[in-house]
């Protein structure tokens, strides 16, 4: 994740991302070489990822860093190209897969293309909030997540935080309706693409350098984003309307090239699996800023609109078969993985159901390991 403060910086964003080519050259060259895992020939690790500086990201790609280099005594040296420096998404995961680079940091839709089940999570409406969700991330979806990585010579090490979407747009979106035949721009993810299609809305896909400039001519009129993306970037500016709908939450991941890990001496793999800040402290800090932020926007010019009960109801409705949609076009296991969630869902809601009574305490985890 990239988030820049001024026009100048999301130029250089734009810069950054189509210079994605050249730049990953040089990561290329800091892949591992056959050095021993010794202060004088360490380990180089490449670390790709986007994160603006200041961010929690940034201080948690800082975080990897210093512990990576601390523990191992010097025998990892950690290179972060972390501000973009490789590309887009797609660019970096392809360097990742290549082993160009080792580690990287992603958001759902920016790692669903490698694992398509991905996408299922990010069903609108499905998680009633944060708590439910990290419950069933960590409890039941996390040792599944991690085959499907597997098969695809990746290490999902962890999940981390991206934050709720909510729709934006130049003038208020209060209804499904105020989406319908606009240009709404989407990810490169089946889910943004089916959700976009229920709200009736024309789809462009797009990277985000390309956002900014395209709601200044008028090429799209909003979309979907997450609280400090909308805040930090200049989309508040260009679409000054934010509707809280809350109607998915992006959880980022932290991955690595299996084969490389899997290389390692044992202890340098425990390390860089530990290196980063426990998903606990990590989703902390971004749920912070975004709290943070919100609260800001208000002074700046920025309408928030919240959902009535039933303006929520009505979001719900129109994109309540969007989760059939998604399991017959993502395939695969996409439909155990939606039971999965079904049954945690339900696991958390019985357990809070039971606290309430005293039954239980409400952190209690029965039924499931500690994981």
């Amino acid at each position: 994740m990239f988030f820049s403060r001024s026009a100048p910086a999301l130029l250089i964003m734009l810069w950054l991302c189509r210079a994605g080519t050249a730049l990953g050259a040089e990561a290329a060259g800091t892949a591992v070489d056959g050095a021993g895992p010794t202060p004088d020939t360490p380990v180089k690790v490449t670390v790709g990822a986007f994160a603006a500086p200041g961010s929690p990201w940034d201080k948690q790609w800082k975080h990897f860093k210093q512990q990576a280099e601390g523990r191992s005594g010097g025998a990892l040296a950690v290179k972060l190209l972390t501000k973009g420096e490789a590309g887009g998404e797609a660019t970096t995961m392809t360097y990742i897969r290549r082993n160009r680079m080792q580690f990287g940091g992603f958001t759902l839709a920016g790692v669903a293309s490698v694992v398509p089940e991905l996408d299922i999570l990010l069903t609108p409406f499905f998680f009633a909030d944060r708590q439910e969700l990290d419950f069933v991330m960590d409890e039941y979806l996390l040792d599944t997540f991690q085959d499907l990585f597997a098969e695809k010579n990746l290490v999902l090490a962890y999940w981390v935080e991206v934050g709720w979407l909510h729709m934006y747009g130049k003038s208020p979106v209060l209804q499904p309706a105020d989406m319908t035949g606009r240009r709404m721009r989407v990810q490169a993810s089946r889910a943004a693409q089916v959700l976009a299609g229920s709200l009736g809305a024309e789809m462009l896909q797009m990277e985000f350098a390309d956002l900014i400039p395209s709601l200044q001519t008028g090429l799209v009129f909003g979309g979907e984003t997450n609280a400090v993306l909308y805040s930090l970037t200049g989309l508040a500016n260009e679409a000054p309307h934010m509707t809280l709908t809350r109607h998915t939450y992006d959880t980022g991941v932290i991955v690595g090239n299996k084969t490389w890990l899997d290389g390692l001496p044992s202890d340098l793999r425990d390390i860089l699996l530990t290196a980063f800040p426990p998903s606990d402290q990590a989703r902390a800090q971004v749920r912070a800023m975004a709290k943070a932020l919100l609260a800001k926007l208000a002074g700046q010019g920025i309408t928030l609109h919240e959902l009535s009960d039933e303006e929520r109801a009505v979001w719900q409705r129109v994109t309540s078969n969007n989760y059939r949609t998604l399991i017959d076009q993502i395939g695969g296991r996409a439909q155990d993985i939606y039971d999965r969630m079904v049954e945690g869902r339900a696991h958390w809601r019985h357990m809070q159901a039971a606290a309430a009574t005293g039954a239980i305490p409400a952190t209690a985890r029965t039924g499931t390991e500690g994981r």
